[in-house]
């Protein structure tokens, strides 16, 4: 059993995977969603393409290149295919130049240079419904006929159009579903998805949801029986866009306007430029041979990757000396994107063998096969780890996740049934649909014949799920209650996941089923929803389930994994979102009569501190609704005293000069 720990930085991107101690990639264990499920690193647009919130073109080709380039040497690994424009003239046109938009439900672009800033990522929202061009696969006809993106090499003051291949390092967009309809998307759009599942068959497995900044995370990985004894090593990558330090900054690798004529004025006028420090590289060594318990980390990174995305050793490690260490004056920034925990480490693992390994001359399975589905489970660390109890585990009846001999799952083991690598349960072992009928609800536990109720993990009983009461937010936030289980051991985490499909089995269930996000008005955004694992049996758990969309119906599903990376059955319950309501957005009040008109830039720039730094917590609602309680009469008078409002503007001015430095 291995249990990987980390603190990571707000809005990090993040791969966690296994190597041998020759450096064979072995497989990937965590994989974050913007690039296993929202394809950021392989959509339409240049790589060196401006970015800002949510923005939906240019493929951040330096988001985890290290993982990329690894996984994609693997033996028997398979490539993911590019992805272009459907008709554009140019990688680097941001606004279209044909028809090729449809409905998108996450990604957006506004057209405004202040929302679209590096200092205004926090301030922003989709606001309306944006429709983005989805793309197609690069074909064999645009090599021959040498489609090309734009690029500027600033180590030189160079630009080139770059040649583009048929493949790609990282995986498509997956979110995408039917416009239903609509023409104006590409066939190709239809089976991303498939693809990216079929070239990386454990990415839903791996996928999982931005973690929290600042908070202990926990990886488990259940080590297949068939590895043999010997040196590993494990590699975690992580990313944050605009992590600006002296040597990577807007100065050094500024908006991109070469070659001329490539770019157009959207690229180069709206977003920001994302290329802060690259990515940086994690790394513990660790042995797998006889029974026990060990401890490693890793202080500081082994590397880092570059920006220079056409250099032949691009995603290979460059040493990490220009990368900033400072946890107290720019604290989650460059090495310190890990936090170090307790005993300094930033990367941390605990090494629990139950059953000893064996030695092996035959080459080892990922060198003989592509990788196949694994099983991993990320959340806060519990106060009882595996590595507690380095004994013998012994056999228990309903496991779910694990040989409990040994605490290892069989290869490919992803989950309830799965003892040969399947994702679907055998003929055999239908699931069973057990309803609750506790406390009104109508949820349903799926159960098979080895998921038993009566299991080492009860199911998740009580369960509830129900729409927002508040109506600014009921179209994107939903309510989850149920009872915390029953557990022979220590529980490591609640797995939630959302879907729009019917969860109706384990393959469902992981397919399916994105993992929850917390609802929540911080500037961080919507994050991996974590809840407690140390509440009593039977007690209630209660908490908010944001990002969805409106009027679309959920199938949401819960089960509890125990520190053994064991899984309970699954419980499921549904509802579907309300309809948007849009509320009016208020500028401030006193200073649109100042100026005479809300629509002002200092208005605007008092409205981005309110929205960033007051709006996001309780206090700082309260005081902006004080202030709009009582500000109403003073503005009437400022309003109609012409030197009144002049006087107010001076007065302003030094307050606005201050709020443009915290924007």
């Amino acid at each position: 059993m291995l249990d990987v720990g980390f603190i990571p930085a707000p809005r990090a991107q993040i791969a966690i995977w296994l190597e041998d101690e020759a450096g064979n990639f072995i497989t990937t264990i965590g994989l974050t969603e913007a690039v296993a499920y929202r394809g950021v690193g392989n959509r339409p647009g240049a790589s060196e393409m401006n970015s800002g919130y949510r923005w939906p073109y240019g493929r951040r080709e330096g988001v985890l290149p290290i993982w990329g380039r690894r996984r994609a040497g693997a033996v028997g690994a398979a490539p993911f295919k590019r992805v272009i424009f459907q008709d554009r003239s140019s990688e680097g046109f941001a606004s279209r130049t044909s028809t090729d938009f449809s409905p998108d439900t996450y990604f957006c672009l506004s057209f405004d240079r202040d929302t679209t800033s590096r200092d205004a990522l926090d301030a922003v929202s989709c606001a309306s419904v944006f429709t983005s061009d989805k793309g197609r696969y690069v074909g064999a006809a645009d090599v021959e006929s040498g489609y090309s993106e734009p690029y500027q090499d600033p180590r030189m003051d160079s630009s080139w159009m770059a040649q583009l291949g048929l493949e790609s390092w990282y995986p498509p967009r997956m979110d995408l579903a039917p416009c239903g309809g609509c023409s104006n998307d590409h066939a190709d759009v239809a089976s991303f998805a498939q693809h990216a599942r079929e070239a990386m068959p454990e990415i839903d497995a791996v996928t999982m949801a931005t973690p929290p900044g600042g908070v202990e995370q926990s990886v488990l990985f259940t080590v297949p029986t068939n590895w043999p004894a010997g040196r590993y090593a494990l590699l975690a990558e992580v990313n944050v866009e605009g992590d600006y330090n002296g040597s990577f900054d807007a100065s050094v690798y500024p908006t991109p306007s070469l070659p001329s004529g490539k770019w157009d004025s959207w690229a180069m006028t709206y977003g920001y430029p994302y290329r802060g420090q690259p990515s940086a590289l994690y790394k513990v060594s660790f042995e797998l041979g006889g029974a026990g318990s060990s401890s490693h980390a890793a202080a500081a990174p082994v590397g880092r990757a570059s920006w220079h995305v056409w250099d032949e050793d691009y995603g290979r490690v460059h040493s990490p000396s220009d990368l900033s260490d400072d946890p107290s004056g720019a604290p989650f920034s460059g090495a310190d994107r890990l936090r170090a925990g307790q005993g300094g480490g930033r990367l941390r693992l605990q090494v629990t063998t139950f059953t000893a390994f064996a030695p092996s001359d035959e080459p080892p399975p990922w060198m003989q096969e592509a990788p196949t589905p694994v099983d991993r489970a990320v959340e806060p660390r519990s106060g009882d780890t595996p590595g507690s109890d380095p004994g013998q585990e012994p056999a228990m009846e309903g496991d779910t996740a694990a040989e409990a001999s040994g605490g290892q799952t069989s290869t490919g083991s992803t989950g309830a049934g799965s003892r040969d690598g399947a994702m679907e349960p055998a003929a055999e072992e239908e699931p069973l649909r057990d309803r609750q009928g506790e406390d009104g609800d109508e949820a349903v536990i799926l159960t098979s014949a080895e998921a038993r109720l009566d299991g080492p993990i009860g199911p998740v009983r009580g369960l509830q799920i129900e729409q927002h009461q508040d109506g600014l937010h009921s179209h994107e936030w939903i309510v989850l209650r149920f009872r915390a289980v029953k557990s022979e051991r220590p529980l490591h985490r609640y797995e939630v996941r959302v879907s729009q499909a019917p969860i109706e089995d384990e393959a469902s269930f992981i397919r399916d089923g994105r993992p929850a996000k917390t609802a929540t008005e911080d500037a961080e955004g919507a994050v991996s929803l974590m809840l407690p694992v140390d509440v009593a049996a039977g007690e209630a758990i209660e908490t908010e389930i944001g990002d969805l969309a409106a009027l679309t119906h959920y199938h949401v599903a819960v089960r509890a994994r125990d520190i053994l990376n064991r899984s309970g059955p699954i419980s499921v319950a549904q509802v579907t979102t309300t309809e948007r309501t849009f509320a009016t957005v208020s500028p401030c009040v006193i200073a649109s009569a100042a100026w005479g008109t809300p629509l002002a830039r200092e208005v605007g720039i008092l409205r981005g501190v309110r929205d960033r730094y007051l709006m996001p917590h309780a206090p700082g609602r309260a005081l902006v609704g004080a202030y709009y309680a009582h500000a109403p009469p003073l503005a009437q008078a400022i309003d109609a005293r012409p030197w009144l409002r002049s006087l107010m503007r001076g007065t302003l001015r030094p307050v606005i000069a201050l709020a443009r430095l915290l924007l």
